[in-house]
């Protein structure tokens, strides 16, 4: 049996456990964690670990359940990371309009450079300021959460250099 009649026999149950044990939060790494089962499985039926054809839909449907669990504790983990993130940019962000608050014409200024600054990085910095938290960015703009995380951080970086 080659790679494409296996995929295409075992297609239906492998998404199955997928969808069974992955958290509805994280659908949108539903392709990653089939590319890794069918991955897994390839290198396990081209070693020759597994040559019972009967038992196949069963040793896919445990590495779609095992692949699952594990991407729900990777996007935990990412979801923690990014929040513990955001929380910091937010103190530092509070304490910057603080400073700058001060200073009105140097607050017009990060306001016309916020303008400035390719859409994607000013969307997450402005939701940012708004007061939203990781999951409500993630959830309004339809990205990942480490996608949040890099678009804040290189969108400050890029304002404290034009700023500078």
């Amino acid at each position: 049996m080659n790679f494409n009649e296996v995929i295409a026999e075992t297609k239906r149950p492998v998404l199955a456990a997928i969808r069974r044990y992955l958290d509805a939060d994280y659908f949108y790494a539903i392709d990653d964690v089939a590319q890794e089962v069918y991955m897994r499985a390839y290198r396990s039926l081209s070693g020759g670990k597994l040559r019972e054809a009967s038992k196949l839909r069963s040793y896919l449907y445990t590495i779609a359940k095992n692949e699952s669990l594990r991407m729900n504790s990777r996007c935990r983990r990412e979801e923690m990371k990014a929040e513990k993130f955001l929380e910091t940019e937010k103190r530092r962000i509070a304490e910057n309009q603080r400073l700058e608050t001060a200073d009105t014409d140097r607050s017009g200024d990060i306001k016309n450079e916020l303008g400035n600054l390719p859409l994607h990085y000013a969307q997450v910095i402005e939701l940012t300021l708004a007061g939203l938290s990781n999951r409500e960015i993630v959830e309004r703009l339809r990205i990942k959460p480490g996608t949040v995380k890099s678009r804040l951080s290189r969108g400050l970086q890029i304002l404290r250099t034009r700023m500078a």
